[in-house]
């Protein structure tokens, strides 16, 4: 299997769904598949769910072109991590544009035995905002969560950064970044690709977050060989001084980590607000 070959599975499952056939995507992805999209506030976790949802697309979804922008194939041992922009266009019978949508896309496909299947999937707006009211079902811990065995390693590394992060530092993540990463948010036109393009990214933001309170909601890892693909909700509040809330802030975020040489580096980063409209 080679990028042409990922690459190919990719289009035509897609060239089904343009049509109303979502089940393209069911056969290439994984029993523990999980999912992200702008339509979701909470992710799809398995094979029973993700059935669930892409039948509501069958026979609803239908669109003239089908472009992909850029895409780009990685592997890291038994994994391929599948990045692109993705345009899709409505046209009229005359082929004139009525309307169109771009998209962020993150696939990771692992190869088990041997085949190749999507294990994780994250769509999000290019250029996105959140809408003016929301609503997210969250759990409720009644106990402190202790991590055990890969998530426990990881989730202590996500945590430092985000805490300087959340105070304005953004070099937290750039030294757990890989020098070939490559990263998506919700501002970003294209996806950013170099250890350097991210250094002068987060320069531009240096100092410019601050928030109050730090959530990581369920984070799930799933893992093959050196590779982990960490998932989690997070929300980012805000403090009024008298401890009320100002403002949250949720998130869908995607972390792809390598081990290299004995340390966990994250290769690809997802970060996308839930239910992000288009801008």
């Amino acid at each position: 299997m080679n990028a042409e070959d990922i690459l190919g599975m990719e289009k035509a499952t897609m060239e089904r769904w343009r049509k109303g056939d979502p089940w393209g995507w069911t056969e290439i992805s994984a029993d523990d598949v999980t999912y992200f999209d702008p339509f979701l506030t909470k992710p799809v976790n398995g094979m029973a769910e993700y059935k669930d949802y892409l039948k509501q697309a069958e026979g609803n979804v239908n669109y003239q072109v089908s472009e992909f922008i850029d895409p780009k194939v990685e592997f890291f041992g038994n994994t391929a991590v599948l990045t692109y922009n993705y345009r899709s266009r409505v046209s009229d019978t005359d082929g004139s544009e009525i309307s169109q949508m771009l998209w962020n896309t993150t696939e990771v496909y692992f190869k088990r035995a041997a085949d190749w299947q999507i294990v994780h999937t994250h769509w999000s707006f290019v250029n996105h905002r959140l809408p003016e009211k929301l609503e997210i079902p969250l759990p409720v811990e009644m106990t402190p969560v202790n991590y055990d065995g890969i998530l426990g390693e990881l989730m202590p590394l996500e945590s430092a950064a985000m805490e300087r992060w959340r105070k304005g530092d953004p070099w937290g993540f750039v030294d757990l970044y890989a020098p070939g990463i490559t990263y998506m948010d919700s501002g970003t036109p294209a996806r950013i690709n170099g250890l350097d393009a991210m250094k002068a990214e987060y320069k531009l933001r240096e100092g410019k977050i601050y928030y109050d309170v730090q959530e990581f909601i369920d984070p799930i890892v799933q893992v093959l060989d050196d590779t982990a693909v960490l998932t989690y909700r997070f929300f980012a509040t805000t403090l009024y001084p008298d401890g009320s809330i100002h403002k949250r802030v949720p998130w869908n975020c995607t972390e792809v980590y390598v081990k290299m040489e004995g340390r966990w580096r994250i290769v690809h980063n997802h970060w996308s607000l839930i239910k992000g409209e288009r801008i």
